[in-house]
Formats: structure tokens, sequence, C-alpha cells
């Protein structure tokens, strides 16, 4: 289960371990997911985070956890505030910053 231990002190040592900026998705048990920009507050019942905005036709993006001021996806932000009991899972994927073709038409 995840708690206000875990924020405060594991979450970074996973992050510095894939790498120091992965993509970082909290999994809630409801099946809906945050992708992680940072935390903004931890408290002993919940965390608030800063989450990307999912879109549909930006998901081949993959925006980072602690990403710069400057990068294009931060604009794009919002704030939850998620309960540590509806928490399932925290992903952490460090592949390389690339934006992959998608199939179809689309492509290039």
């Amino acid at each position: 289960m995840f708690d206000e231990t875990y924020f405060r002190t594991k979450l970074n040592r996973d992050v510095e371990a894939t790498g120091g900026q992965p993509v970082v998705e909290v999994q809630l048990s409801s099946g809906h997911a945050h992708r992680v920009r940072s935390v903004i507050e931890i408290t002993p019942g919940s965390i608030t985070l800063e989450t990307y905005l999912a879109r549909g036709d930006l998901a081949h993006e993959r925006p980072r956890f602690n990403a710069p001021e400057g990068d294009s996806a931060v604009k794009d932000t919002f704030r939850a505030v998620i309960a540590y009991e509806s928490i399932a899972a925290v992903i952490f994927d460090p592949a390389p910053s690339q934006v992959r073709a998608r199939p179809g038409f689309a492509s290039s």
C-alpha cells in the first residue's frame, strides 16, 4: 500500500534509479491513471500531484517527471488530489523521450 512515507522517501529514489527523469504514472484502483509532472503536497491521507492533461491525440507524447518549465507539455497540467487508498500502482518508464510515429495515415 502507498502512503505518506512512500511519497516522502521512496518515490525520489525510484525516480533516480530509473535515470532521473522517467515517465511516472500513478494508476488508481478505479482504472484511471495520472501522468505525473511533480509532487505538490504530501499529507497523511492524500497526495497533491501536478499531472499532465491526458488527451487522446497526444497519447504518443511522453511527458517527464520534473520536466523543465520550457517543455511544451508543461502548459497542459492540472492538480489532482488523490487518497493513498485509491492508488493501485506507481509505474516508472525510463524510456528515452522521443516522439514515436503513430501507425496509420498520420504517420510520417
